[in-house]
């Protein structure tokens, strides 16, 4: 999960895989160019990082920028959807418009043949404007959903769950890539500590 994120507070290079559960200093076990010997626990540094992502992002200015964000997407999706029927009303106005324009032009006594045809002509393109715009009725105002702070609460809670979850967790993992961009492990004890410590 946190491949490629973890370096070393000693000397900058990556933290490795260096056992099926444990985590060292690639440059102290690899080239021995580093006195970091220290390893910890792939559970260990999982968890640490997850607590933090946890609490920070409870952080009340996070949330709001969840909310913001959620409320633009949902804009746009509407937006999206909006889009054709806007053109068909568009296009309605201004076809009720040239009717309208023949019915007058006509009772003012200017009728010429070739208003018959043209005015044939909208009124087909009008019920069928109008029998389209009837099929696809008008979005509902988006309306925040007002349990939105719990629900993204709960999401946040369930970090851990879903980044171990094995049919969720490649794609949870490329998620936490984009919310962190590395991670620096150093050790709890002085140096010569780290040195000492297998």
């Amino acid at each position: 999960m946190l491949s490629g994120l973890l370096n070393c507070g000693h000397c900058g290079a990556g933290y490795i895989m260096i056992s099926a559960s444990r985590y060292g200093c690639s440059a102290a076990r690899n080239r021995g160019t580093c006195d970091n010997r220290r390893s910890i626990a792939r559970t260990i540094v999982e968890a640490r990082v997850l607590n933090g992502l946890q609490h920070h992002l409870m952080q009340p200015e996070l949330v709001s920028e969840f909310i913001r964000t959620f409320q633009d997407e949902i804009q746009k999706e509407r937006l999206a959807t909006l889009a054709p029927r806007t053109e068909d009303e568009r296009r309605l106005a201004k076809v009720v418009k040239e009717i309208d324009r023949i019915v007058t032009a006509i009772t003012e006594g200017l009728f010429h043949q070739s208003m018959k045809a043209k005015m044939d002509t909208l009124k087909a393109e009008r019920a069928e404007l109008e029998a389209r715009l009837s099929a696809t009725p008008a979005p509902e105002p988006v309306a925040l959903h007002p349990g939105l702070s719990d629900i993204y609460a709960r999401k946040v809670a369930d970090l851990a769950a879903t980044l171990n979850a094995p049919d969720t967790r490649s794609e949870a993992a490329k998620l936490l890539r984009r919310l962190v961009d590395r991670i620096v492990l150093h050790c709890s004890a002085p140096r010569r500590g780290c040195t000492k410590r297998p």
